[in-house]
């Protein structure tokens, strides 16, 4: 071998060990280092960590944006929803079979429009020996567990408030709207990234549970719950320790004076106990008659009974249906037991919702109930003192306003009683006396417009600030005051 024929050999074996050492350290790279998981930008998760993670990374952009770009984003959620909103309300009724699309296109328009940005401007206060600045700081990532009856609505709503005081959210939405919530996060997410901001600052989990709800609240790096539910979540979430706003439960009344105009009266009380199949927290669950007058007892009833046995029961998506079913077997078992609580409790059955019903169509009456009317209910009932969440109406004869005013104050449940008269006075001396959160006055489902606040009492309401409206935007956000003084 020639020395030229030497060097080449040397050469060659220097090179390939070094590249015998190269792919060693990259194979032990390999070992060391963590698989990387799917870069997920459309804030549907498959597990609560990786959901938290990527929140908190879009909540430090989001609060680095110039507030005019947040502006858009805002308007980039509220826009999308409202373009989508017929399709979203069809997805959430077709997976829960609550309600109506129609009544679903309602509520999700009515989301789009609460607060956003339009009241954080910071307080400028000036003074001969300084200035005082008080402006609104984001808490971070915010967590909301969101109800049944109002899936799409609660992102829509939660997203804009909460976004536009710099924060970011992770849903849980109940397990049968996880299909209708999960498809709106996705498109609501590609709408922010398209107005200029970051990916997921609206997340979820694909599959949502209670384990899920529950280390979403306790997590360390989620610093505000918001949640809508029953007392079992609710008090939950108040044993976290962190900051809470809760939607609880209700068990609400309708007063009827003898004044009243009784056939607008009577549409109203159809909305407000069987619309939805009465499974809404506004709906209607006691009629409170005043009065000793038994002629319009007796003509005010009757005809309630009688335009109650009208009522179309069927497939939502019928248009010609009223009423559709309850949400699943359970809760219509749980509605039953309600029913012959009451009836052992010796209230009376005017129209009997187990037995005396016919559904529209081929359809089995695995969830179908009718709507039930009980007459001599008396206050101390169930199903008086206790959410039914169904298409019940219980009865109570009074002779006087008073008497009617002390029912209705004696409930654990304050959010949303109505009275029906033709007398202002007799309105006014209600609306100051009941203690309800939301009073209706000749309406029957005392929903408040988005820019209000839905304000619940006492077990109804759960924490300082209502959600909705001004209160909604200031918890979602902390004050910080700056004091400046210059020399």
């Amino acid at each position: 071998m020639s020395l030229d024929e030497k060097v080449i050999a040397q050469v060659v074996e220097q090179v390939v060990q070094k590249l015998m050492e190269q792919q060693k350290e990259a194979g032990d790279s390999d070992k060391q280092a963590p698989k990387k998981g799917p870069d997920i930008r459309d804030g549907v998760f498959q597990d609560m960590e990786s959901a938290i993670k990527a929140a908190l990374e879009a909540q430090k952009q989001l609060v680095a944006l110039p507030l005019s770009v947040r502006e858009k984003l805002i308007q980039a959620i509220r826009d999308t929803g409202l373009a989508n909103a017929g399709k979203y309300a069809l997805q959430e009724f077709e997976e829960t079979g609550l309600g109506s699309a129609e009544d679903n296109v309602k509520k999700i328009e009515s989301s789009c429009r609460v607060l956003g940005m339009e009241d954080l401007a910071p307080e400028v206060y000036a003074g001969d020996k300084g200035l005082t600045v008080m402006e609104r700081i984001p808490i971070g990532v915010i967590a909301s567990v969101n109800p049944v009856t109002n899936g799409v609505p609660s992102i829509l709503f939660n997203g804009i408030m909460m976004l536009s005081g710099g924060n970011t959210v992770i849903n849980n939405p109940h397990p049968k709207t996880k299909g209708s919530s999960a498809g709106a996060i996705r498109e609501l997410n590609e709408a922010i990234v398209r107005a200029g901001g970051p990916a997921n600052c609206i997340c979820c989990l694909e599959e949502p549970s209670v384990p899920s709800a529950q280390k979403l609240m306790t997590h360390p790096d989620v610093g505000l719950i918001a949640v809508t539910g029953g007392h079992g979540v609710v008090a939950f979430a108040s044993k976290t320790g962190k900051r809470v706003i809760a939607q609880g439960g209700a068990a609400n009344f309708m007063v009827v004076m003898p004044d009243c105009n009784i056939r607008g009266t009577v549409a109203a009380l159809m909305t407000s106990f069987f619309g939805n199949a009465g499974q809404r927290c506004l709906a209607g669950q006691s009629l409170i008659i005043v009065g000793e007058d038994d002629a319009f007892y007796k003509t005010f009833v009757d005809t309630v009974v009688e335009t109650t046995a009208k009522i179309r029961i069927g497939y939502g998506l019928d248009e010609s249906v009223q009423m559709g079913p309850l949400r699943d077997k359970a809760k219509k078992e749980n509605v039953l037991r309600y029913i012959e609580s009451g009836l052992a409790e010796g209230a009376k059955l005017l129209l009997d919702g187990r037995t005396d019903f016919k559904i529209v169509g081929d359809y089995p009456d695995t969830c179908f109930l009718g709507p039930t009317i009980m007459e001599s209910c008396c206050p101390d009932m169930k199903v008086v003192t206790e959410e039914i969440f169904g298409p019940t109406m219980g009865i109570i004869r009074v002779k006087t306003l008073d008497e009617a005013i002390d029912i209705c104050n004696a409930s654990p449940f304050a959010n949303g009683d109505a009275i029906f008269t033709s007398s202002g006075k007799t309105a006014r001396d209600f609306q100051y006396r009941v203690v309800s959160g939301n009073v209706g006055i000749n309406v029957g489902i005392a929903a408040p417009m988005a820019f209000f606040p839905f304000s619940g009492m006492k077990d109804s309401f759960l924490g300082v600030l209502h959600t909705q409206g001004q209160e909604a935007v200031r918890f979602f956000t902390e004050s910080k005051v700056v004091i400046q003084r210059w020399f």
